[in-house]
């Protein structure tokens, strides 16, 4: 596969080497040659400056500048960076408040973790083949928010400037990048509990954190019967995990209907409750068994 971008530099900032070197694999794979790594903030800023790359992509939170901080030091003219640098953001908190932000900080792409190879391949496409128009008005610098994506387009996910919601009116949680985020925190935890072996506490502990992660991304999307529906399991997993009594079709049951809550709109609301409803019961019946003996 030819790349005629092979040469251009890529400046991958984030804290953790495990991060760096997988990016610097998915992209490598694709045939960028040319490619940094820096930990924090204050190194990104250093090498944007000395090495001035084309592509910059950084997590969210990063010691000393966050993605965004950097991205409006950048927008706002600093040293001799150009502002129109082509800046992805990765985070793990694709709320819409967030997105707004970042959308208003100037970033030109942005990428939701856990993300897969052919996503950050995309954005990185995105912003060679596709540039935005730059703007510098009052109040705003930064690639044009206004371009949609054809509507042919094919990737994974939809591009980051156009709506997060899929309709107008939809809630936060309806748009596709957050639904893409609970679906995969779902799927960790079936992948997780598949593993799960009598007595494993170790691996348990692993599972209900992952429950309680799942739980906080519904609660920051305000998808609060995702978020009840993964409190039940939580509940569930506390109160008879430690004695080795988990019931595997109680937690299939959990994870099962947190897979159909995801794909449900928010127009099924009486469903998605009947849902969580079935669960809260079951766990209140499995507890009270449980008690009982």
């Amino acid at each position: 596969m030819s790349n005629p971008y092979r040469n251009s530099l890529i400046l991958i900032s984030d804290p953790y080497a495990q991060t760096r070197n997988l990016l610097s694999d998915v992209l490598r794979g694709a045939r960028f040659d040319n490619i940094m790594h820096a930990a924090d903030g204050e190194q990104l800023v250093h090498l944007t400056e000395d090495y001035d790359p084309r592509i910059v992509i950084t997590t969210s939170r990063i010691p000393k500048l966050s993605g965004l901080e950097y991205t409006r030091l950048v927008r706002a003219g600093y040293k001799k960076v150009p502002r129109s640098l082509s800046i992805i953001v990765m985070t793990n908190t694709p709320t819409k408040v967030f997105l707004d932000i970042a959308r208003d900080s100037g970033v030109d792409e942005i990428i939701v973790r856990p993300f897969t190879a052919q996503a950050i391949i995309d954005r990185v496409f995105a912003v060679l083949d596709s540039p935005r128009e730059f703007i510098d008005a009052a109040t705003y610098i930064g690639p044009c928010r206004r371009r949609r994506t054809p509507e042919d387009y094919g990737g994974p996910f939809r591009r980051f400037m156009d709506p997060t919601d899929d309709s107008e009116g939809a809630l936060p949680w309806e748009s596709d990048s957050a639904r893409q985020v609970v679906r995969m925190a779902v799927q960790k935890i079936s992948e997780g509990v598949a593993d799960l072996s009598v007595g494993d506490r170790k691996k348990l502990r692993e599972v209900f954190m992952m429950v309680k992660e799942t739980q906080a991304h519904a609660d920051e999307t305000r998808d609060a019967l995702m978020a009840a529906a993964a409190r039940s399991l939580a509940r569930y997993i506390q109160a008879v995990g430690a004695a080795g009594m988990l019931d595997q079709e109680t937690i299939k049951t959990h994870i099962d209907a947190m897979h159909t809550l995801g794909m449900l709109p928010s127009g099924q609301h009486d469903a998605r409750e009947k849902l969580v409803e079935g669960l809260q019961n079951l766990v209140d019946k499995k507890l009270g068994r449980i008690r009982a003996a």
